[in-house]
């Protein structure tokens, strides 16, 4: 089969299309044929070997795909070859009591696909059955594999996490990112009013169109809390959704009304930041961390998916040949939602 691996740690130069053997689906497994692969911010990581648990080059990257059914092991029920499906990327142990309580994302032994091992960057993987998730109908493979676990991790944080309920103000940090993107929809669904940061004017009308209430070019208005402030009477937001990291968590607590919470995911501008602690101790801010999502909590999503409540936020599609400018293009300043391979 082709795929696309690194061989190198290193910028995109160092991913190649390679010819390698298939794999093979063993007892609880499937094989996918692989359609379209999203790319993902973890993927850099790994390329540029700064993941430390990832196996050494080569490895083929890629955490989020779908496709259809191409090979059931022994033992799998309740799928059939030909299946559509989309791909979660959580491996667990399925026997610590973690994962008896059904809390996937706290499994003791959790690892990741595109991660610890070969991911989907490729014609075909193979994953545990249950880590694929029925497609619903009228979503194509790219919005699939663009959307699944954006949203798997936004309900995470703001339905399980965040515990936002209708009427309060959520303020989406960075609401560019396909993660930040796919917040603000959810907060709607969940009757919230969303404010929104993001850094330009074409940026600004996008996140509007997703359903923004109000929309914060960071650019221009750099102390974003005191606009956040006057949004919302003097008070604040309610909740803060952050995934940006060091060069905006302050702000985010600042953006935050007294007993307000910050639920946070993510450091894509670093995972070490200064915090002026008064402000979360005299205001009485809760912070949450959180961490991929649990498998449950997809059977509370997917039917806004299959209906066109959430809708996957694509910002280009690239063929796998071009798997070079594909992730170039994730690392650029004015990428907006999530960019896909499709591998046919």
């Amino acid at each position: 089969m082709r795929a696309a691996r690194i061989t190198a740690f290193g910028g995109p130069e160092v991913l190649e299309i390679a010819e390698v053997p298939a794999p093979e689906a063993g007892a609880g497994e499937v094989l996918v044929r692989v359609r379209a692969g999203g790319l993902n911010r973890a993927d850099i990581l790994v390329r540029e070997g700064r993941f430390p648990e990832a196996p050494p080059p080569p490895m083929i990257l890629g955490v989020e795909g779908a496709g259809e059914i191409a090979a059931l092991g022994d033992g799998v029920s309740g799928f059939a070859v030909g299946d559509r499906v989309a791909i979660n990327p959580m491996r667990t142990c399925d026997e610590c009591e973690q994962c008896r309580r059904g809390h996937d994302n706290a499994c003791a032994r959790l690892q990741f696909v595109g991660e610890h091992f070969d991911g989907t960057y490729a014609e075909y993987i193979v994953v545990p059955a249950r880590s694929v998730i029925p497609a619903p109908a009228g979503l194509s493979h790219e919005q699939l594999a663009a959307g699944v676990l954006a949203y798997m991790t936004a309900w995470h944080m703001l339905k399980t996490r965040g515990q936002v309920r209708p009427g309060e103000t959520v303020l989406v940090v960075g609401a560019g990112s396909g993660v930040a993107s796919a917040a603000v929809q959810v907060a709607k669904a969940l009757g919230a009013t969303v404010i929104a940061t993001t850094g330009t004017e074409r940026k600004a009308e996008q996140v509007r169109a997703l359903g923004a209430d109000e929309v914060i070019n960071y650019r221009a208005e750099p102390d974003f809390p005191e606009t956040v402030r006057k949004l919302t009477g003097g008070l604040g937001a309610d909740l803060v959704h952050e995934t940006v990291g060091r060069a905006t968590v302050q702000k985010s607590i600042l953006s935050l009304r007294h007993g307000g919470r910050l639920v946070g995911m993510g450091s894509h501008t670093g995972r070490t930041a200064e915090l002026d602690l008064s402000s979360l101790y005299r205001r009485e801010i809760s912070v949450f961390g959180c961490h991929a999502s649990n498998l449950a909590e997809v059977a509370e999503f997917l039917p806004l998916l299959a209906d066109g409540t959430l809708s996957p936020v694509i910002d280009s599609v690239f063929p796998l040949d071009a798997v070079v400018e594909a992730e170039a293009r994730l690392d650029a300043p004015d990428r907006f939602g999530k960019v896909v391979l499709a591998i046919d």
